[in-house]
Order: C-alpha cells, then sequence, then structure tokens
C-alpha cells in the first residue's frame, strides 16, 4: 500500500481516520473513509447536523466543519461533546 503524498486529500484524511482507532467508532470510520474528495466531507457535514453514526450510538461521532476549512471530529456522550482529531483540508 502507498503511503500517501503529504498535502494530498488521502493524507489529510488520514489524520481523522487514524484517530478513530476504538471498536465502536468502526462505522463513523468507515462512513469517513469513503471519502474522495473535501465536498464529501462538506456533504457529511451538512447532512443530518454531521452524525457518522446513528442516535442509538453512545458516544456517537459527529463530523463539524470550521469556517477555516477545518474539519472536526468530535464524540458525544450523555450530552458533552468531546473533540477527537482536527484536520485542515486545502481547496
Amino acid at each position: 500500500m502507498r503511503t500517501p503524498r503529504s498535502g494530498s486529500f488521502a493524507a489529510q484524511l488520514a489524520v481523522l481516520l487514524n484517530a478513530l482507532d476504538q471498536p465502536e467508532q468502526a462505522d463513523g470510520k468507515a462512513r469517513l473513509a469513503r471519502c474522495r474528495s473535501v465536498r464529501d466531507l462538506d456533504r457529511i457535514a451538512e447532512t443530518d447536523l454531521g452524525w457518522l453514526q446513528p442516535a442509538s450510538s453512545d458516544p456517537r461521532l459527529r463530523l463539524v466543519k470550521h469556517n477555516s476549512g477545518t474539519f472536526l471530529v468530535l464524540s458525544y456522550a450523555d450530552g458533552w461533546g468531546t473533540t477527537l482529531v482536527q484536520q485542515g483540508f486545502r481547496r
């Protein structure tokens, strides 16, 4: 398997994916892994408030886009959110 070129979309996405290593995060990680462009990430963040997992999950992952172009993956449990990882993406 080739290592993604630094600064490429694949390398930037790998930062988000590598932080999601818990078994209960597998479905959220898989959804992010299917993204092929920033546009795909935008679509997730704008759809259903960015939830990466069903409402029955606890904790529940959410993708949030900051106005700077940085994406954050947050873990919500009992109404509280914790940032797991954040990564800026070039346009």
